[in-house]
């Protein structure tokens, strides 16, 4: 059958075809930001936001979710945890240009980790315009009573450092096809192509887990997921495509991207639960003591919760290392009130030294 015969027995179906291509949607993003204290908030509002040059978005994506299945509970409060921008390799950006992939996977990770309720999120990549608000209001450039003070920005059990080693497909074509990669025929210049297509994306990213503490790697883990699909598709490619939105979780690609985002959080799971959770004193007046910690943290009123003091912090003289740090236990406190971000309860003295802001709060 020559060309024109072709074109004449696809003509009904091009208008439905070209619907389809039109009505994937604009892309959408979660117009979210830190607050003050540098954390993410867990209910983003969803907003439009147009691709970068590339065509990709590297904003925390839009529904449906990151996760593909559950992350394991962690004992005890919910630990703090921030992400550091993901890197591409020097091979991969050579191969695949200037898309912002690793931005792009940052932001599904930290929406992973919002998704799995299983820790706080605080903003550490894109800092600075929280620490110049906070040098404004210090310096007295705005309002005393408005904007963040120095010394709120909220500190962190752990940090996530990754780096993306291999992001792409394999793709070839079978059975009947309906070209249209040039000027001539009904679908010339319009789309790629329609053909049964058989695709593989694969998304190998290295990951490390570093405890803020000590500054010591917990683990390293790397993880790699490879999806195949054989379907009938527009093969008009991820040209345009933005990383998080359903468009791109529905290619092979997109879910073997989800899988791995969803494997680094369950890591990040067990190894952070091996982190021992604290908190800081806020104010003590005698009677009533007050924990930088509440509901959104895990706390809940009769939790009960040990203040030490730091008595000694031993250190390599050779390397500054802390090598070990000597606590005193100055006794228990039984939380009463428990507020979004605060706690406040009875303190139960086990020594003559009063508590005072700054002193650890740790579970017993």
């Amino acid at each position: 059958m020559d060309q024109s015969g072709i074109d004449k027995m696809f003509s009904p179906v091009v208008p439905g075809l070209l619907v389809l291509m039109l009505g994937f949607g604009s892309p959408v993003t979660l117009a979210a930001e830190p607050d003050a204290s540098g954390t993410w908030s867990a209910s983003p509002q969803i907003a439009e936001t147009p691709p970068n040059d590339d065509g990709f978005i590297t904003e925390p994506p839009a529904a449906p979710g990151v996760l593909t299945g559950s992350v394991a509970e962690i004992s005890g409060p919910k630990r703090v945890v921030a992400v550091a921008r993901f890197d591409a390799a020097g091979s991969f950006t050579a191969v695949y240009g200037n898309w912002d992939v690793g931005g792009g996977l940052e932001a599904m990770l930290i929406t992973a980790l919002l998704e799995s309720k299983r820790f706080i999120v605080v903003e550490r990549a894109q800092i600075q315009p929280i620490l110049a608000e906070q040098q404004m209001k210090a310096s007295g450039v705005t309002s005393p009573t408005t904007g963040p003070g120095v010394g709120n920005i909220t500190g962190v059990h752990a940090f996530i450092i990754g780096s993306v080693t291999s992001f792409g497909v394999d793709e070839s074509g079978g059975g009947f096809s309906l070209g249209a990669g040039g000027s001539g025929g009904l679908l010339g210049g319009v789309v790629g192509g329609l053909s049964q297509q058989s695709q593989s994306g694969k998304v190998t990213i290295d990951v490390r887990y570093v405890n803020a503490t000590t500054s010591q790697i917990m683990q390293t883990v790397t993880i790699s997921e490879e999806i195949e699909n054989t379907s009938w598709d527009l093969s008009a490619g991820y040209k345009g495509m933005s990383i998080g939105t359903n468009q791109f979780y529905k290619t092979p690609l997109g879910e073997a991207t989800r899988r791995a985002i969803t494997r680094a959080v369950q890591q990040l799971a067990t190894e952070v639960g091996k982190v021992p959770w604290s908190g800081l004193v806020v104010d003590y007046d005698g009677a009533e003591l007050y924990v930088n910690a509440g509901k959104s943290s895990g706390l809940k009123v009769g939790d009960r919760m040990k203040i030490e003091q730091i008595a000694k912090t031993l250190t390599d003289p050779a390397t500054g290392e802390v090598l070990s740090v000597k606590k005193q236990t100055l006794g228990m406190v039984t939380l009463t009130s428990v507020e979004e971000r605060i706690s406040s309860g009875k303190f139960a003295p086990t020594d003559l030294i009063k508590p005072q802001r700054g002193d650890l709060v740790t579970a017993p």
